[in-house]
């Protein structure tokens, strides 16, 4: 892992992928870049290790461009969202000086008498085996035709290491980017190894016998470029299943090195190693990470495979094919920050390559030095480009690539100023203020997150929204100062209904003149920055520890506004009353907990919001109770509707529970009705009598104490005779 930071400066080229081109010349420490015929200026260049880079990001094209000349480039991201990759015919070429020559094990060259080691004739000389050993038993080892061609699964080549018999022991097949020592007749002796060192002389060496021209016995690696990994294609054939082959690379700074190691090497900055590739009979692919060691110079690679993993060890007839050795550069990006603070959210391993940034306070004014990137890739290059949008807003790129080109990945990053103050207003129809760019309600905050407001609103419809940003006058160009400052409905003139209230609604964009609409009364605002939601609640309060019955109910002279039948209450929660309704028909009736001095219209008016009656729409004006609603909870209307009750004429409990808003209404008993029938007759006197000669049981019928007296004898069956006369 590590960080980038530089940004520094260009060069130029041209390339195309069919109909479409690009161009890029530089100017200083920025350049411009012609996609398809439309030019991008200033696009900043990023040079390092020789290597140009460059992003375009505008207007539907997202580009990463790397190129080391004319002739070398590399193009990938997006032209309108359609995929954009384009290598000139030099990037396969350079990407290949990334690694160690005639790894593919394609082409053969000969080293002598009936002995050949991977590499087309004249070129650069990669992997030897002991063809072209040294040291005092090399011509013995020469011998053992240890490294040969073979054939790859895919019917391409390969190079394939044998173990042979030598004397009493068994020399093991060896293949190395170094060169091989054959110094000891004993396979643990120090002396027999695989070296590498870039400064020595081979042709000085006792026993080289001129072998030395089919060097270097060493691979510089391109620019110091650091691999991350190697990675293998490898079959493994033991005679003994319990055996185990080996590969080891190590990098160093190029100076002396040997394996098996003879003391302890600091000069290594990394290395990867597998002793247990195991008797899989199978072409696997074995990838093997470096682990560095910091403050060594990464200048050359020695890479090693072995048939056993123990010097000596193994048996004769032991064999391992190996093909497609490629040194792995990765470019990754795992965490972005800014000023020192990861940004939450991002998903490095997915297709998604766009994020939306949304900031608030006071406007940044950013550069590429404010965002740190961590990459995972030990020789991954980063740039940088961030654009300047205005108003706070930017948009930012930040992508990485490998050295050689084959690895890449492109973010970009949409940075949006939120133009949060600290304070909120609220401009327009509220509190009687109006429409000013410098006069609106302040709203309360405790956090500076959610800002709350009690306001009233007097017309039929007003209209409202909000600003972060007062001006210090009222004229045009004051609105237009706060204007980015606004925030309102997410449509124009958006109402606010009763089945909005309380519920959070999302706010509109930032910049806009979307206003919200709510009628006449009193409200409580909540504006919630972060969720970007306004919820508003009615803040009337009907509620005033009475409750009235209005209208045809216990003589009250029919429909008053400043008269009602008071109800009974303990704890302004259970209101009770026993009405009356006379004569005949039906009578409507509804409830207020209000009343009004007077008994005009406007008195009416007043009551209204107090008013609440039946569930339903006002068009129907009455609700009817008849005998299946008796005895049950009726959900009680909104308040501030007219809409009534009514009932046949009769004596009636009611009970109105406050907080569950209901009503309840329960026939009540006729005094001389002693059977409960609604009914008033000589049935009645009967049960009287009954009881008296111990007929039946007063306790069957509560109400047969007629005159309340406390017993039923001859006065009860009296009092009921005289009512039903008429006379009491």
């Amino acid at each position: 892992m590590k960080k980038i930071f530089n940004l520094l400066a260009a060069a130029a080229c041209v390339l195309s992928l069919q109909a479409q081109t690009v161009t890029v010349t530089p100017n200083g420490s920025v350049c411009s870049v012609t996609v398809d015929g439309t030019t991008y200026d200033n696009v900043p260049v990023t040079v390092q290790e020789g290597i140009n880079l460059a992003v375009v990001n505008r207007d539907g094209v997202s580009l990463l461009v790397r190129y080391t000349d004319a002739n070398t480039v590399a193009v990938n991201g997006t032209v309108n969202g359609q995929p954009f990759e384009y290598a000139s015919p030099a990037v396969t070429a350079y990407a290949k000086t990334f690694q160690i020559p005639n790894s593919d094990f394609e082409e053969w060259h000969s080293v002598g008498s009936n002995r050949q080691e991977p590499g087309a004739e004249g070129s650069t000389y990669s992997w030897h085996g002991f063809g072209t050993c040294f040291g005092s038993y090399a011509g013995t080892a020469r011998g053992l035709g240890s490294l040969t061609k073979g054939e790859h699964y895919k019917g391409n080549n390969c190079a394939v290491i044998k173990s042979a018999n030598a004397f009493i022991y068994v020399a093991n097949g060896t293949m190395t980017t170094g060169r091989l020592q054959a110094g000891s007749m004993s396979p643990s002796n120090f002396n027999n190894h695989s070296e590498m060192d870039i400064n020595k002389d081979y042709t000085t060496v006792k026993n080289d016998d001129g072998l030395s021209q089919y060097g270097p016995f060493y691979t510089l690696l391109k620019l110091n470029a650091k691999p991350d990994a190697i990675k293998s294609s490898v079959k493994v054939e033991l005679e003994n299943t319990s055996d185990m082959a080996s590969v080891s690379a190590a990098i160093t700074d190029g100076t002396y090195y040997q394996e098996p190691q003879d003391q302890p090497y600091t000069n290594v900055a990394a290395s990867a190693k597998n002793e247990a590739l195991s008797n899989n009979k199978a072409w696997t692919d074995y990838t093997l990470p470096f682990s560095y060691n910091e403050g060594v110079e990464a200048k050359a690679i020695m890479v090693t495979f072995s048939t056993s993993s123990t010097p000596g060890g193994g048996s004769v007839g032991d064999k391992v094919s190996i093909d497609d050795v490629e040194l792995i550069y990765n470019a990754a990006i795992s965490n972005i920050a800014l000023n020192g603070v990861t940004l939450e959210g991002f998903n490095f391993d997915a297709a998604t390559k766009t994020y939306d940034l949304t900031y608030s306070g006071v406007a940044l004014n950013l550069t590429a030095e404010n965002f740190d990137v961590t990459t995972e890739g030990q020789s991954a290059m980063v740039v940088k480009n961030v654009e300047n949008l205005g108003g706070g807003n930017y948009r930012v790129v930040i992508a990485v690539t490998s050295p050689d080109f084959k690895n890449h990945a492109l973010y970009t990053i949409n940075v949006n100023f939120n133009p949060i103050t600290g304070k909120a207003y609220i401009l327009g129809d509220v509190n009687g203020i109006g429409w000013h760019a410098n006069n609106g309600v302040e709203m309360s905050t405790e956090d500076q997150k959610v800002y709350t407001a009690h306001v009233t609103t007097a017309s039929e419809n007003n209209y409202f929204r909000f600003t972060t940003e007062l001006a210090n006058d009222d004229d045009a160009g004051a609105w237009a100062y706060i204007m980015p400052y606004n925030i309102g409905a997410m449509s124009a003139n958006q109402s606010i209904a009763k089945a909005d209230y309380g519920v959070a609604l999302p706010l509109g964009e930032w910049g806009t003149e979307n206003n919200f609409i709510l009628p006449a009364g009193e409200w409580n605002f909540t504006l919630d920055m972060e969720a970007r939601t306004l919820t508003v609640t009615n803040a009337f309060n009907p509620i005033t520890g009475k409750v009235y019955i209005l209208g045809d109910v216990n003589d009250n002279g029919g429909w008053h506004a400043n008269k009602g039948v008071e109800m009974s209450t303990e704890d302004q929660k259970i209101y009770t009353a026993e009405v009356t309704t006379a004569g005949s028909g039906y009578h409507n009736f509804s409830f207020t907990t209000e009343l009004a001095n007077d008994d005009d219209q406007g008195a009416w008016a007043y009551i209204l919001p107090y008013r609440f009656g039946a569930k339903g729409d006002n068009s129907d004006p009455s609700y009817r109770i008849d005998g299946v609603d008796l005895n049950k909870a009726m959900e009680l209307g909104d308040w501030g509707t007219t809409r009534n009750y009514c009932l046949e004429a009769g004596k009636w409990n009611f009970t109105i529970d406050m907080e569950a808003r209901t009503l309840t209404v329960t026939k009540a008993a006729l005094l001389g009705d002693i059977n409960g029938d609604g009914k008033i007759d000589v049935t009645d006197v009967n049960v009287v009598v009954n009881i008296i000669l111990g007929k039946d049981s007063k306790d069957n019928y509560p109400n047969a104490d007629t005159d309340g007296n406390g017993t039923v004898d001859v006065t009860d069956v009296n009092a009921v005779v005289n009512i039903i006369l008429g006379k009491n």
